[in-house]
């Protein structure tokens, strides 16, 4: 078991506060950002954010390398997030009463080194709804990313992205095996971190991230109590197996936030996403917002082109609405 003791932790607050140069360069390593002009605009959205809220604490929040490795032996890089309330620095088993619970967010295309990845989670962490005791929020990595090559290389992320799509038979079943590989060595990690209550998960999954959220719906892992899912993409997804859950199983929440403008998100592949889940057991809640573009969360100012736009009273009511879901999953 490894204790939250033995980690390297920095203050986010430096991160927040950091010279945007020095996040978006080639040498930069990780490189948290895709140019200047992003890493900018996501520092300054982070500033206003924690300035101006009054549903967050103004505390400090702690961030630090947790590296996993899957059964092939690749490296991912994870990375933890806690509010200051989490002691981590004497050993936290002999403190806490009780075992922490842990949101998963998975990333979106440009990968886990995303200085947005950061500002979510740190957003999250200083939710009130915490209370004195905390929780964890752990970024996943399910590209093999600690330097922030995806940023630059797109023709390695596509074949990459492409693979964890692939479709094959094993033990009988026709699955996203890659994927599954992948989710599993996440999942163990957690297990790994000795105050992490690993019966009390929510994944929550960012356009690419949607895909690792829905295959956890099809694995069905005991500890997952939830699952979101902000502007998830789900096409290449339908074609592997999904096993009914029995009626009787008490069906547990996935909330979908999505832009109806989306051109990445058909309404084809939206009811097929909703049905998959239902046919694993969760039942579905969808925030579907009018006119709303893809990766209407991001508050960024220049986008990736035409489909891309940020919304701020989606982003704000898919928020709220995924913060509700995590006091009612974990009884806050």
């Amino acid at each position: 078991m490894i204790s939250l003791q033995e980690l390297a932790w920095t203050k986010l607050s430096d991160l927040r506060n950091c010279d945007p140069k020095s996040i978006c360069t080639q040498s930069a390593v990780p490189r948290l950002a895709r140019d200047e002009t992003y890493a900018i605009d996501i520092i300054k959205a982070w500033k206003n954010d924690f300035s101006a809220t009054s549903t967050r604490d103004s505390s400090e929040t702690l961030g630090a390398a947790f590296p996993y490795k899957g059964e092939d032996g690749t490296e991912y890089a994870g990375y933890l997030v806690v509010p200051s309330t989490v002691p981590v620095d004497v050993r936290s088993s002999d403190i806490l009463s009780e075992k922490l619970p842990v949101v998963v967010l998975f990333h979106t295309g440009a990968g886990p080194q995303d200085i947005f990845n950061r500002f979510k989670a740190d957003q999250l962490a200083r939710e009130k709804c915490w209370g004195k005791k905390g929780c964890i929020i752990f970024i996943a990595d399910i590209l093999s990313d600690s330097t922030g090559w995806a940023w630059g290389d797109r023709d390695r992320y596509w074949k990459l992205k492409n693979s964890l799509n692939d479709i094959s038979e094993k033990d009988g079943k026709t699955c996203r095996w890659k994927m599954r590989g992948i989710l599993s060595a996440a999942l163990d990690a957690i297990n790994s971190i000795e105050v992490a209550d690993t019966n009390r998960i929510v994944a929550w999954g960012f356009c690419l991230g949607g895909h690792p959220v829905l295959e956890l719906a099809r694995m069905k892992c005991d500890g997952i109590k939830g699952l979101i899912a902000f502007h998830g993409i789900w096409s290449g997804a339908f074609k592997a197996e999904t096993e009914p859950s029995p009626e009787t199983e008490k069906k547990r929440p996935v909330l979908i936030c999505n832009g109806q403008k989306d051109p990445w998100v058909s309404a084809a592949d939206l009811d097929l996403a909703i049905q998959t889940f239902k046919k694993c057991g969760f039942s579905c809640n969808v925030l579907n917002f009018e006119n709303v573009l893809h990766n209407f969360s991001n508050p960024r100012t220049e986008y990736d082109g035409e489909g891309f736009g940020y919304s701020q009273k989606a982003s704000q009511e898919s928020w709220e609405s995924a913060i509700q879901l995590l006091t009612d999953i974990f009884e806050l």
